[in-house]
């Protein structure tokens, strides 16, 4: 018993030992490491060769120095086969060699072994900088499927890439509410030409909280002349419509976008909207002439139509100052303006011109229908 005593206490001696050396060894490769000179981190490396972070960063140093880095990142990569950051950086130090099938291998293993964006994104690069377009919405579409925060850049890069939009939603933008609603406020940025398709797909996905963005996309829409976009979106906003005026009985709040009425802001004039009406109060500071309300609708060019209204004022001399305009060429009826269309979009307004020898309109407009007729 004393022997085996005595072996266990040699045993323990020689592990104390053992973790005392290395113990020492570790801090003084870390206080070496921390110098971060090139000779330091040498020093660092020296003592601790099994450290990936001692070699990524003494890899780094010899970049810098326009000395050949692989063997240390190869042998980092060796020592953590789950990291992509030394397999990207002995990629792209192939592809600047002019070794693009070893590039090629380097980053595909990255991507094997890292899930995130990174490796996707490299590889996205690498593809477009050799022209090889399917590989490249192939990694394009699986680094915007776990993007996150600002995606400009790589939407930037799809624009690179090709000019057709319809190419980069089908090709590079995966079905994600997150990246889709990223995809759309870019676009309607900077490529208004793309946003019909991108914002109809959205709005499929039936989320409340893109209806704001969903809403200025349809004004977008109708400013760029792209009506049949801008019909179908607003129909899956919800929005039904049984004539050409929308809201013409205004059952419901304005929304003041799209095809619904649009009530002008102005100093001195105050839109309220009422349950089967909308009121309109002017404070006699109001401008002496200003848009009030205004809706768009689609119309036939050359067809001829009505335009009848249900309004009251209160507070209002004679005339009024107040007058519907749809057309240049219109014709004033006791009931109404007949009119004939002359785009296929056709603004409808409400507009207040103070009457020459009278004061600004100080009272109220209260409108309870509005219809057009052919």
């Amino acid at each position: 018993m004393y022997y085996v005593n005595r072996i266990f206490a040699v045993a323990a001696l020689i592990v104390f030992a053992i973790a005392s050396a290395y113990s020492i060894r570790l801090a003084m490769a870390d206080a070496a490491f921390r110098g971060q000179t090139p000779g330091a981190v040498e020093r660092a490396v020296a003592l601790l060769p099994d450290r990936a972070g001692y070699l990524l960063f003494r890899a780094l140093q010899l970049d810098y120095d326009g000395a050949d880095s692989t063997a240390l990142l190869e042998r980092a990569a060796r020592l953590n086969p789950v990291s992509s950051t030394p397999r990207i950086r002995l990629g792209l130090a192939a592809e600047t060699r002019g070794d693009d099938k070893g590039a090629e291998k380097w980053l595909l293993d990255a991507a094997r072994v890292d899930r995130q964006f990174e490796p996707r994104w490299t590889l996205a690069n690498f593809y477009f900088r050799r022209e090889r377009k399917d590989d490249f919405w192939k990694w394009m579409r699986a680094a915007l499927d776990v993007s996150y925060g600002d995606r400009s850049l790589a939407f930037d890069l799809c624009w690179r890439m090709t000019q057709d939009g319809n190419d980069i939603l089908t090709r590079a933008i995966p079905p994600q509410h997150d990246v889709l609603a990223a995809y759309l406020s870019y676009v309607l940025d900077q490529r208004h030409d793309a946003a019909g398709p991108v914002a109809l797909k959205l709005a499929g996905m039936r989320n409340r909280s893109d209806v704001a963005q969903l809403e200025a996309a349809c004004d977008l829409l109708l400013a760029s002349g792209n009506i049949g976009d801008a019909r179908e979106l607003w129909k899956q906003l919800g929005h039904a419509q049984t004539g050409l005026i929308a809201n013409g009985n205004f059952e419901s709040e304005p929304r003041g976008h799209g095809f619904d009425w649009r009530f002008a802001p102005t100093p001195g004039v105050t839109g309220i909207p009422l349950r089967g009406a909308y009121r309109i109060l002017l404070s006699g500071k109001q401008p002496e002439s200003c848009e009030l309300l205004r809706q768009f609708v689609v119309l036939e060019p050359g067809k001829r139509y009505s335009l009848r209204w249900e309004m009251q004022t209160r507070g209002f001399a004679s005339p009024t100052g107040l007058t519907w305009n749809v057309s240049a060429a219109q014709m004033e009826r006791a009931d109404g303006i007949d009119f004939v269309a002359a785009t296929a979009l056709t603004p409808i307004t409400l507009r207040y011109q103070r009457p020459t020898g009278q004061a600004r309109a100080e009272g109220s407009i209260e409108i309870r229908s509005v219809s057009i007729y052919f």
